[in-house]
């Protein structure tokens, strides 16, 4: 874990893990220091979205979406996106795109970038915060661009 952090974008992948028990240790351990409020844990709406989606489709425990939206608030912050980080997204969804056709891995070469992953990428350049994810697209692709990843 980047001890120097005081804050992290946290992926849907890491909260659907951690809900689940398979996230890995590390990243365990970085959502309990958010949970304790020793690190700051940031979302932003798509993230939320994609928690409510899953949620609908029976993939995570809550009961209701008084519930789902209890979690989120009191365990982390929600930032409020700009036009600006909608035309910076765009800008990491097309190189995204193309860092991962040019993957030496087979998997990933047929993959593209979600908005989702492409705003959370650009969300941690700006805040110049890490992201707690295991998605493998979202991780080649921030670490290609600079961006570290805790998993």
């Amino acid at each position: 874990m980047d001890e120097t952090a005081k804050l992290a974008i946290v992926d849907t992948y890491a909260i659907m893990a951690d809900l689940t028990g398979q996230a890995t240790e590390r990243a365990t351990r970085m959502l309990d220091s958010i949970r304790v409020r020793r690190m700051k844990g940031i979302l932003h709406y798509l993230i939320v979205y994609e928690l409510a989606y899953h949620w609908r489709r029976g993939r995570l425990p809550f009961r209701d979406e008084r519930e789902l939206l209890e979690f989120v608030e009191t365990y982390f912050s929600i930032v409020d996106l700009d036009a600006e980080m909608a035309v910076k997204a765009s800008q990491a969804k097309m190189i995204g795109d193309q860092i991962l056709k040019s993957s030496d891995r087979e998997e990933l070469r047929r993959r593209k970038l979600s908005t989702c992953d492409a705003t959370s990428i650009m969300l941690a350049a700006r805040l110049k915060a890490p992201i707690v994810t295991g998605d493998a697209d979202l991780t080649y692709v921030a670490q290609k661009m600079g961006i570290q990843v805790i998993w």
